[in-house]
């Protein structure tokens, strides 16, 4: 039986409410859905992940509900962003290396699944690694459709513009062997949603001809003589 005390934040998306509490004496945050069948896939994923550090442990997992401790780290999404506004390119490609080990792992251990729904801000850098505090999207999928989500993720929410998200970008494809032509066709529908929930325009072809030019920018570094 679930049972907490101090509830310091809570907020819920519709399928789901999400609270921090002191539960046991440790910091937990407690997830409670509307169905039973999401919390028990997403505790099954948590517990096979979580021995490796790349997903919080899990204390206790019972009709809708999971408990799980909480994550000590920096946000993703935060230093994804504050990257892009500096042109910080060692961090860029650290923070893209360490998604792509964390997503190595994930499809290692539940083959045939993807993540399902890329948003940065359900990552957190902890001791190095890129540690995911959610799989209530995981479903059944490719992983290429997993690049592509991450693809028009970063290139929406680069702070100096899409260009500025291409030594994260370039990155992410070279690490699953996948060029640009690769996710393009993917990445429409993925670039709207992300447009929509910002409540910011995009301009949909241009950041879609902006990733078609990383490769020839990809080429033309490698071809460019060194001191």
């Amino acid at each position: 039986m679930m049972e907490g005390q101090g509830k310091t934040h809570q907020r819920s998306d519709g399928k789901k409410s999400l609270s921090i509490i002191d539960y046991r004496g440790d910091k937990c945050v407690v997830k409670v859905y509307d169905s039973e069948d999401t919390p028990r896939r997403e505790a099954r994923m948590m517990t096979a992940l979580g021995i490796t550090g790349y997903a919080p442990e899990v204390v206790e997992a019972e009709g809708n509900y999971i408990i799980t401790r909480y994550v000590e780290g920096e946000d993703y999404a935060t230093l994804y962003r504050k990257a892009t506004m500096t042109d910080d390119t060692v961090l860029l490609e650290t923070l893209a290396k360490r998604l792509c080990m964390f997503l190595q792992m994930f499809y290692s251990l539940e083959d045939g699944y993807v993540i399902g729904r890329i948003d940065f801000d359900e990552f957190i850098l902890s001791h190095d690694r890129c540690c995911c505090v959610c799989f209530s999207s995981a479903r059944k999928g490719m992983p290429y459709q997993d690049i592509a989500q991450i693809v028009a993720y970063a290139m929406c929410n680069a702070v100096g513009g899409c260009f500025a998200a291409y030594p994260f970008v370039r990155r992410i494809l070279d690490g699953f062997h996948i060029d640009a032509t690769g996710v393009v066709n993917d990445m429409g529908e993925y670039i709207d949603r992300y447009a929509k929930e910002s409540g910011s325009p995009v301009d949909r072809e241009a950041i879609l001809e902006a990733l078609m030019s990383f490769d020839d920018a990809a080429m033309i570094s490698k071809l460019k003589p060194t001191d």
